[in-house]
């Protein structure tokens, strides 16, 4: 068996986070590279999540003084480090922002409802204060369009889990 793919995604002293997107999912192979990282006396903790194949290893001193040994070792293959996608990383800070904001709000708000309040009260204070073209105008159309696009998610989510001859009009 070749040797998991793995890159530094991220490092600060002590912590490193470890991207091997080529056995995410596979609980065997990450638990494999999980024993391999804890084997190593200068690793504190490791913690491993399936669903991203990406390791969290607590460590003392360089993370390349971690990972070297290993990569001898050939337990893992080390990538080069790439910056990670500007737009991944916006994704997932929104992803989080949405799941904080429900969390705090036990259900009630999410990150859209919240963009939805703020369109619509950015547009309505433009219009008040005599900008209603473009700033105004344009703003209420955000609200409109976010509420119209989550609308026709919804109805196409609920025809989807209908029967066939509930879906479609007689």
């Amino acid at each position: 068996m070749t040797a998991p793919l793995a890159r530094v995604v991220h490092s600060i002293p002590g912590r490193a986070r470890l991207r091997a997107t080529g056995i995410k999912g596979d609980r065997a192979a990450l638990g494999g590279l999980q024993a391999a990282l804890e084997d190593v006396p200068a690793v504190k903790n490791v913690h491993v999540s399936l669903t991203t194949g990406s390791l969290v290893v607590e460590h003392e001193g360089s993370i390349d003084d971690v990972l070297r040994p290993l990569e001898a070792s050939g337990a893992i293959e080390l990538g080069q480090l790439v910056a990670e996608p500007w737009l991944t990383q916006l994704n997932r800070a929104l992803a989080e922002s949405d799941r904080r904001i429900q969390r705090a709000s036990k259900g009630k708000l999410n990150l859209e409802t919240v963009s939805f309040v703020g369109f619509l009260a950015g547009g309505a204070y433009q219009v008040l204060n005599g900008h209603a073209l473009p700033a105004g105008v344009t703003l209420l159309r955000y609200a409109v369009e976010l509420v119209t696009a989550t609308a026709i998610v919804q109805v196409r989510q609920a025809a989807a889990h209908l029967p066939p001859s509930e879906s479609a009009p007689p």
